[in-house]
């Protein structure tokens, strides 16, 4: 495969495949400013002729700042356009780390190999090739300033490399920095993915209201995504060093379904290039004022509304990414996770009554039990719904979004097992490979016995994408099914909040000495120990209080009283 640039100034336009060379990286000018280092390029793969990945290739060259205008002059003074780039010390590093399965499955491990040294991939040169120009073009201040800025480029760099030496791309741990509210000490949360033994997939933030669990996540979020209390402006000024190691994850879902928060709703308004790595979920949505400025309300058909997106966007991702050996059908995944908890048939959108249908649509349609409109999602229809374009969620009822059917009959769920299904779902879609899938109080809408459910559905999303996920909750459910070391225990202390794990097994373990660690409800007075006690007083013993209740008491309860009365001398 050749790499070519196109010399020029229109930031917009998209580099085109040559035809002379029907396998092409080609790239092209990109304006884009980190910091006054400008390193990006537009870049899309052609293989055959036929557009197969586009992406930004963020490439530093030595003793330079303007690589996109640099490299107009190269093509000024005679060069041709074809890498590599003639006596220049240079290293790339892509947006996206799906560019290196891209290469392997269609040019094959050498050739793919051959593609990462014409463009001076710096991961690939630095951990396999040793190459120590490039090493020490990567060690200068403005390599992180600018390919290192956003999180795509910064997984690629860290994890690319390794689909060309067996080495695992599984989130390695990492601990979180946190400054103390009005101190000048840190508190330091290590996070814990990995194991041998137990399941670390999940960590879970546990403790009472007002600890600064959400607080964490929100810190977890700003500095990730290097904006506010992260960005690099705030940090220098700060000297804080928010991660001993930067995680080292595509993607960052956050979901958080209280409308009490106010976490981050998207990127739109940030000056980061990449606004897919992060997305958020919850009942809040952004919009415009009248005035332009940026603002927040609450809409509980968001959720819903947001699974239809997310289900559009999994058929969309299948459809584009199946050629990759590594890619893993989110809508087999999705059917996978949900049918055997709701025992469903098909998977539909309700359609506007008075929509107008293609006719390959119209023929699709399934007259639901209680009079409306529905069709099936699957990959075969995606295609018939995206010749719509703009119209698509016109013609879609979405405020009711995504429907089971049994037969032709709806579905009914409850509020509970609708927010579970949208979870899943929202996860799903948005999810890449190596994410991370943050949750704020799970709990809240959900059921003991859906709140298990939920955590056995969320493994299975995990490990089809080899992500891992933090929960912020109170739950003693979710605790019992996460081992100690991925447990931190919030509570407030002498100086400040303090933060550790159970010292004692929790996975599997007893909800009750959980709760009494977590929580300290074993020196709370209890509303019914209190009843035994003015009921003791009131009818003048312990053995006067179990003759009166008679068949009323169960076996806790009798050795309740008799306790109560020893400890009162009775």
């Amino acid at each position: 495969m050749k790499v070519f640039f196109y010399s020029g100034t229109d930031w917009s336009k998209t580099p085109q495949a040559k035809k002379t060379e029907k396998t092409l990286l080609a790239l092209s000018y990109n304006n884009w400013d980190d910091y006054s280092v400008r390193t990006t390029l537009n870049a899309v793969f052609y293989f055959e002729g036929k557009q197969i990945f586009d992406f930004n290739l963020k490439l530093l060259i030595e003793n330079d700042t303007n690589s996109p205008v640099k490299l107009n002059h190269l093509r000024e003074e005679g060069w041709d356009g074809y890498f590599p780039i003639p006596k220049t010390n240079y290293v790339s590093v892509p947006s996206d780390i799906e560019f290196y399965d891209a290469l392997i499955t269609k040019l094959g491990m050498h050739d793919a190999r051959e593609a990462l040294v014409l463009i001076r991939d710096a991961g690939y040169l630095v951990n396999i090739a040793q190459d120590k120009a490039a090493k020490e073009l990567t060690e200068n201040e403005n390599f992180s300033i600018s390919p290192l800025r956003e999180a795509g480029a910064r997984k690629s760099f860290s994890d690319g490399w390794k689909s060309f030496s067996g080495n695992s791309q599984s989130i390695g741990d990492f601990t979180l920095n946190l400054p103390s509210r009005g101190a000048e000490s840190v508190t330091s949360i290590k996070f814990r993915f990995n194991s041998d033994t137990l399941p670390y997939d999940i960590n879970v933030l546990i403790g009472p209201n007002g600890v600064g669990k959400s607080h964490t996540l929100k810190s977890l979020v700003a500095y990730w995504l290097g904006m506010d209390i992260g960005s690099q402006t705030q940090l220098n000024k700060s000297k804080h060093q928010p991660f001993d190691i930067y995680p080292n994850i595509s993607r960052l879902i956050l979901m958080s379904y209280s409308p009490f928060e106010d976490f981050v709703l998207d990127l739109s308004d940030t000056k980061l290039k990449d606004k897919t790595a992060y997305r958020y979920f919850g009942f809040r949505r952004g919009s415009m004022s009248a005035s332009g400025r940026r603002q927040s309300s609450i809409s509980r058909n968001q959720p819903a509304s947001d699974s239809v997106e997310s289900m559009f966007k999994a058929l969309a991702d299948d459809d584009a990414y199946e050629f990759l050996n590594s890619w893993t059908s989110k809508a087999d995944t999705i059917l996978d996770v949900l049918k055997p908890a709701l025992k469903f048939e098909k998977l539909v959108v309700e359609i506007n009554p008075k929509a107008e249908l293609t006719s390959s649509l119209e023929s699709l349609v399934i007259e639901g039990g209680d009079g409306k409109k529905y069709i099936e999602l699957t990959p075969g229809t995606h295609p018939k719904f995206l010749k719509l374009k703009e119209d698509i969620f016109n013609v879609i009822n979405v405020k009711a979004g995504v429907v089971f059917l049994v037969g032709n009959e709806k579905l009914d769920l409850s509020s509970g097992q609708r927010l579970f299904v949208y979870m899943v779902i929202n996860i799903v879609g948005q999810i890449k490979a190596e994410s991370l899938i943050v949750v704020d109080e799970p709990e809240l809408f959900l059921h003991p016995t859906f709140e298990v459910e939920f955590i056995a559905l969320l493994k299975k999303v995990l490990a089809a994408f080899n992500s891992k996920a933090i929960l912020a909750t109170h739950s003693l459910a979710v605790a019992r099914e996460i081992p100690a070391n991925c447990m931190h225990v919030y509570r407030i202390g002498q100086h400040g909040v303090e933060i550790d794990h159970p010292p004692f097994e929790t996975f599997g373990g007893n909800m009750q000495r959980i709760s009494s660690y977590v929580f300290g409800d074993s020196k709370v007075t209890k509303p019914f120990a209190q009843w035994i006690e003015s009921a003791i007083e009131e009818v003048g013993g312990p053995q006067k209080l179990l003759t009166k209740l008679k068949d009323e008491l169960n076996e806790e309860m009798t050795i309740k009283i008799l306790n109560s009365g020893v400890s009162n001398g009775h």
